[in-house]
């Protein structure tokens, strides 16, 4: 009898406690020239002010990634394209966010933009 109620408090804490419900998907497509970009783009997300990476991805044949992003509010998309680093603020939530990029060369000069 004991044991049956050590286990069900036990699930009862383990239900309690914060989980990844914090965390939040950002998912999209990345296009430059009006195609998809190649497969293998390098994609990382972390917040801001901080080095700690929150996930890397890389684009898949038709330009798009999944990433997920450990808490809400405020983050840098980081767009390796060409070896250039192309940096956007986005914000990811409880529910998933979808981003569609644009790469854009502007002047000489890489930049990407949201769709």
């Amino acid at each position: 009898m004991r044991s049956i109620i050590l286990v069900i408090l036990s699930c009862a804490v383990l239900a309690a406690l914060p989980t990844g419900a914090h965390a939040g998907r950002i998912f999209g497509d990345i296009s430059f020239g009006g195609k998809p970009v190649a497969a293998g783009v390098k994609i990382k997300v972390n917040r801001p002010g901080s080095n700690a990476v929150d996930d890397t991805t890389v684009t898949d044949k038709f330009g798009s990634f999944k990433l997920t992003v450990k808490e809400e509010g405020k983050a840098m998309l980081t767009v390796l394209y060409e070896g250039k680093p192309l940096d956007l603020a986005v914000f990811s939530n409880k529910e998933a966010a979808r981003y569609d990029l644009v790469v854009e060369k502007k002047d000489g000069k890489l930049t990407v933009r949201r769709k």
